[in-house]
C-alpha cells in the first residue's frame, strides 16, 4: 500500500486529526506486510466475509430495484398530469436530478452526526412510506385535482429519502465493511452486481408496469421493506469503529446462526475508520 501524502491528508482531516490518521494508515500497512489482495473469488470462499458479502450484494442490488428507476420513469407523466406546461417539464425534470445532488451533499454532512445504519435504514423506511402513499395517489389521480400534485411530493420525497440514504451509504459501506486486503475485490463484486440489476430492472420494468400499472410500486414497497428490516437486524453501525469491531460484530452474529465455522478468517485490524 503506498504511503499517502502527508499534505493530503491535512487537508483532507485538517491539521488536528492528521496525524492520528497518519498513524492509523501506518498501522494498517504494518498489519498487512506479508499479504495479498484477495480476489473476487477468494472473497466468496472465505467464510469469515460471507455476512459482509451478502451484505454488500442485498444493497447494490436493492439500489436498483427499490423504485428510483421507476420514480423517474413516472415523473413526466406526473408533471403533465400536474398542469405543469410541456416546455416546462423538462426543467422539472432536472429539479429530480438536483434534488438527489442535493441531498448526497447533505448525506455527506449527516453521515458522522447520525451515523451508517440510521441513514440507510431511515432511507429505506421513508422511501417505503413514499411508495405506499405514490401508489394511493396514482390510483386516485382523476378524483381530485389535489392528487396530482400529491404525486408529484411523493416523487420529489422518494428522490430525496434515496439520496438521503441509499445512494449516498451504499458505496461507503463498501469501504468500512472490509479490511484493505478484500476492499478492492469487494468494489469488483459490488460494481458488478449494482450494473446486473441496473440491466435487469430496465429490462423487465416495463412488464412490471404494463401488468401492475401504478400498483408497480407495491413491488418497491416489498423491496424496500424488506432491506430496511435486513439493515435493522444484521447491519451493525460501523461509525467510529475499528476494522476489529467491525469484523467481530459480523462474526458474532455468524456464530448465533451457524453452529460451526471452518475458523480460517482474514486478519482484523485495529485502525479506526
Amino acid at each position: 500500500m503506498p504511503f499517502p501524502n502527508v499534505g493530503t491528508l491535512r487537508r483532507l482531516h485538517g491539521l488536528a486529526d492528521c496525524d492520528r490518521a497518519l498513524e492509523d494508515i501506518e498501522k494498517e500497512k504494518n498489519n498487512l506486510v506479508g499479504f495479498q489482495a484477495k480476489k473476487p473469488w477468494e472473497v466468496f470462499t472465505d467464510r469469515s466475509l460471507r455476512w459482509q458479502l451478502l451484505t454488500i450484494i442485498l444493497l447494490n442490488i436493492a439500489q436498483q430495484l427499490n423504485g428510483i428507476n421507476a420514480i423517474y420513469f413516472y415523473a413526466d407523466y406526473v408533471f403533465r398530469q400536474c398542469g405543469i406546461p410541456m416546455d416546462k417539464i423538462p426543467y422539472a425534470t432536472v429539479g429530480t436530478g438536483a434534488c438527489e445532488c442535493i441531498t448526497a451533499l447533505t448525506c455527506g454532512m449527516l453521515i458522522e452526526c447520525l451515523g451508517r445504519k440510521v441513514l440507510i435504514m431511515g432511507g429505506y423506511i421513508l422511501m417505503s412510506i413514499c411508495c405506499v402513499f405514490f401508489t394511493l395517489t396514482l390510483t386516485f389521480q382523476g378524483v381530485s385535482p389535489v392528487f396530482p400534485y400529491l404525486s408529484m411530493v411523493c416523487v420529489f420525497a422518494f428522490i430525496l429519502s434515496f439520496g438521503l440514504g441509499p445512494g449516498g451509504v451504499t458505496n461507503i459501506l463498501t469501504t468500512e465493511l472490509f479490511t484493505q486486503t478484500a476492499r478492492p475485490a469487494a468494489f469488483i463484486i459490488a460494481g458488478s452486481v449494482n450494473w446486473l440489476s441496473f440491466f435487469f430492472i430496465s429490462m423487465v420494468f416495463p412488464f412490471i408496469v404494463i401488468g401492475l400499472q401504478q400498483y408497480c410500486f407495491l413491488v418497491f414497497l416489498v423491496v424496500c421493506s424488506l432491506v430496511a428490516t435486513y439493515i435493522f437486524f444484521l447491519i451493525p453501525e460501523t461509525k467510529n469503529k475499528t476494522f476489529v469491531e467491525i469484523q467481530n460484530e459480523f462474526q458474532s452474529s455468524n456464530k448465533n446462526r451457524f453452529s460451526s465455522s471452518d475458523g480460517a478468517g482474514t486478519i482484523l485490524l485495529s485502525t479506526s475508520i
